[in-house]
């Protein structure tokens, strides 16, 4: 009976030690990692898709090297590990060269072989940030500028190009619509940045692949896809998270819940965030302070200019949002995949901050200004089906229904009469895109794309004291529409091993059509019929002399043909100052060259350099203009100066990005990104959408389960002379300089951030931002910057 005692325990240390299985995972999501390399004095193995892999028959101090190509390489031993729990923790190499974009080709492809500038947002990149909008978030990133006209916005800029000039996709899908404005944005903060499982941001023209509005770039967002389980049993994943912030009392909650199958599954994620007025900070010009805010009265005539008890508090930035996204997931076998999905974005009322600080008379010109709910769907189909055929190896069919709405309510200071302007889109969009490997050296990828807004707008005055509401002139000639159809096809060859070349081209055409009311303006033209055709290419060069170089030319061409919003919209652009139609309007068309290196000492550090030049025929500008001879109107009771987007001969901008990381240990690193760029049209103004040298120095310490960011965001200053015509005509904008003219000061802000993930369900994340408390303003920007900010965040993960 001992003997058997004894031989069971031999037994059983011996299985100790042979039968050892070791799982590796990421230190940032916890999540497995197949295909990690385990290489040994005299064997290689390979993990499987749960990152398991045995070391069986292995002596307990043999060393054993994990190498995987994203991520940091690890060594240790059987006995270490063992010590540890049989995890093996791999920390993502930053300087790595082969990332996996989707954007470019609509394609999986890795950034080595893109000639390009892209950058990528990740979903723990999102986690570790904590931002509260998705504009905060593309903030974040270097290369994009964010412009704030109120609190519950944000424009991202890129490359001097803005608004219109710039596009949105989520999930393949074109969010940019017939009356996506010049002027600054906010529709970014439909997306829910929690939602984000990748955001990529191409720099530069992408009207090969995307088509109009593709200017200064895309920024391309994929949000969460339901995981199927991995095994026969049925998989469930959940995540709830709180956060509150002090400098604008922040109150947020998101929800995800993923279900997963064999062939199917579900996904449910929603976020629910409130925000108070915004606190800006303690040092900085007076000029940016609120001293005095309109409390509106019932009749109009009993508004009453209130003084702020706190100027540093900005009455009337505070709004709420909620969004949720639903998505099914069917995978039959291993060719198709099917999936459906539907987002719902809606804002409160949001008040346009930048208007209600506007003097007239020296008293504050509005009693309120604010717009409506914005609200935004999206219901979309994909299907991917990925099979060996003539044609091609991989196809991707997808089908999307927006409907948007937006509308401005503005009353002047004392005035009985709110005026009210709605918008309601109803959008179409139908995109196939193939792909084809012809042979080891060729790929090919073609598609086309339908894309259909109808536009619906309506405008009414009503007396706040009572009364029956009067129709007034629409924004938009009311069941205006917009049309467009594509077709494209890109190339990438691999001249050899170490030079690859893409090319491209795409044929664009658009159609425009609408009617102006004749009861509302005596236009010289009863409306509009437009067709528009483009075609654009580019062609690119990516050459690795070594693995560790990386040298990219690239040449494109992008056009943005004129829609609803640039051809007929008649607002106020600011106080005096009207815009209205001008169905001559043509397209603008941009040729850019652009040339980088990139530079990677493995696991140590990488240095990239990009420039770029872009010039803009036919650019579309505001400028002063005459109806019928007249250079004024009287618009909402106010004579004003009578403007219109007109192509200008021509504008260029040029520019450049510099970026360094380098790895002092595995654990600890540092990130520099800086980002400079000029602008001006053929009359050698400056163009308004060129924001100032910006840029971060980051200190990171990331290890198993802490994180931890120190940080400094900056910002050059642009001179009176250096605004363009545009700015120089908002002081309430801006500091004033010696002489009392509207300047841009620059500024910068050190920050702090950590994140610990305390086990596999509880998370906690927090920090300060803008620690010295300074005041100021992003260039162009309305709102006032957050002063010394203070979150917390809990996560739990089931």
């Amino acid at each position: 009976m001992k003997f058997l005692f004894v031989y069971a325990i031999l037994l059983l240390f011996t299985f100790t030690l042979t039968g050892q299985t070791v799982q590796v995972i990421t230190t940032r999501t916890g999540k497995p990692l197949e295909g990690v390399l385990v290489i040994g004095e005299n064997f290689t193995f390979q993990t499987d898709i749960e990152g398991k892999v045995s070391l069986d028959n292995i002596k307990p101090d043999e060393k054993i090297l994990f190498q995987h190509s994203s991520f940091l390489k690890f060594s240790s031993t059987k006995e270490r590990i063992a010590d540890r729990g049989n995890i093996v923790m791999l920390i993502e190499d930053p300087v790595r060269l082969d990332e996996v974009v989707i954007s470019v080709n609509r394609w999986e492809q890795t950034k080595n072989e893109i000639p390009h500038k892209i950058h990528q947002i990740g979903a723990e990149e999102v986690l570790q940030n904590q931002p509260q909008t998705t504009a905060d978030m593309l903030g974040s990133k270097g290369g994009v500028f964010v412009q704030k006209s109120q609190m519950g916005g944000g424009s991202p800029m890129i490359r001097g190009f803005a608004a219109n000039r710039v596009l949105l996709v989520v999930d393949g899908i074109r969010m940019n619509n017939a009356i996506y404005r010049s002027g600054n944005l906010h529709n970014v903060i439909s997306l829910d940045a929690n939602s984000l499982e990748k955001t990529e941001v191409i720099f530069g023209p992408g009207s090969v692949i995307y088509g109009s509005d593709a200017l200064g770039g895309v920024m391309s967002f994929n949000t969460f896809s339901p995981r199927l389980s991995t095994s026969e049993k049925a998989e469930q994943k959940g995540k709830i998270m709180s956060r509150v912030s002090s400098a604008n009392m922040e109150k947020m909650i998101h929800g995800r819940l993923n279900f997963g199958r064999k062939k199917w599954a579900a996904l449910v994620s929603t976020t629910f965030s409130d925000f108070d007025n915004l606190r800006m900070g303690t040092h900085g010009p007076e000029e940016y302070l609120r001293p005095e805010y309109v409390q509106p009265g019932k009749m109009g005539t009993d508004d009453r200019i209130v003084r702020n008890r706190n100027p540093k508090v900005q009455v009337s930035t505070g709004y709420r949002q909620f969004n949720l996204m639903a998505k099914a997931r069917y995978r039959p076998n291993e060719y198709f995949d099917v999936t459906l999905g539907a987002h719902l974005s809606q804002t409160s009322d949001i008040p346009r901050y930048d208007r209600l600080v506007v003097y007239r008379n020296d008293a504050l010109r509005y009693a309120r200004w604010y717009y409506g709910p914005q609200q935004w769907s999206l219901v979309s189909a994909r299907i991917d089906y990925r099979r060996t055929h003539v044609l091609f190896d991989k196809l991707n069919i997808l089908a999307g229904f927006q409907q948007y709405a937006e509308s401005r309510h503005d009353r002047s200071l004392y005035a009985k009469e709110m005026f009210r302007r709605e918008e309601a889109l109803d959008i179409f969009s139908f995109n196939v895109d193939l792909g084809k490997t012809l042979n080891k050296r060729n790929d090919f990828f073609y598609g086309a794309e339908a894309f259909l807004n109808k536009v619906g707008s309506k405008g009414t005055a009503e007396n706040i004291s009572g009364g029956t509401p009067q129709k007034i002139a629409p924004r938009y000639p009311d069941g205006s529409d917009y049309k467009s159809w594509a077709g494209y096809f890109s190339w990438k060859y691999n001249l050899k091993d170490q030079l690859i070349l893409q090319a491209g081209m795409r044929y664009t055409y658009t159609e425009l059509n609408g009617q102006f009311d004749p009861a509302f303006y005596n236009f010289p033209f009863q409306g509009f019929d437009m067709k528009n055709s483009a075609v654009n290419g580019n062609a690119g060069l990516v050459w690795h002399p070594t693995p560790d170089w990386q040298i990219n030319l690239n040449a494109s061409t992008g056009f943005r043909s004129p829609n609803i919003d640039d051809v007929a919209k008649v607002f106020d652009s600011e106080p005096g100052n009207v815009v209205v139609p001008n169905p001559d309007l043509r397209p603008e068309y941009t040729r850019n060259l652009e040339a980088g290196i990139v530079r990677s000492y493995a696991g140590k550090a990488k240095v990239e350099l990009t420039v770029f030049f872009t010039h803009l025929k036919d650019a579309m500008v505001r400028r002063d203009f005459s109806l019928g001879g007249s250079d004024s109107i009287v618009y909402d009771g106010v004579l004003s100066k009578v403007e219109a987007l007109v192509n200008a001969e021509s504008a260029r901008v040029f520019g450049g990005n510099f970026s360094f990381e380098y790895l002092f240990s595995p654990a600890f690193r540092t990130r520099n990104d800086i980002s400079f760029a000029r602008g001006e049209d053929a009359d050698g103004y400056p163009l308004r959408h060129v924001p100032p040298v910006f840029g971060s120095s980051h200190f990171l310490f990331e290890k198993q389960q802490w994180f931890f960011d120190m940080y400094v965001d900056y910002s050059g200053k642009f001179d009176f002379e250096q605004l363009a015509p545009d700015e120089q005509e908002k002081p309430h904008l801006y500091a004033a300089d010696k002489n009392g003219k509207p300047w841009s000061p620059g500024w910068w802000t050190l920050n702090f951030k950590m994140n610990w993930r305390m086990n596999d369900v509880f998370s906690i994340a927090g920090g300060v931002e803008n620690i010295f408390d300074r005041r100021y303003r992003t260039y162009s920007s309305g709102v006032v910057a957050p002063g010394i900010n203070f979150f917390l965040s809990l996560g739990v993960h089931f």
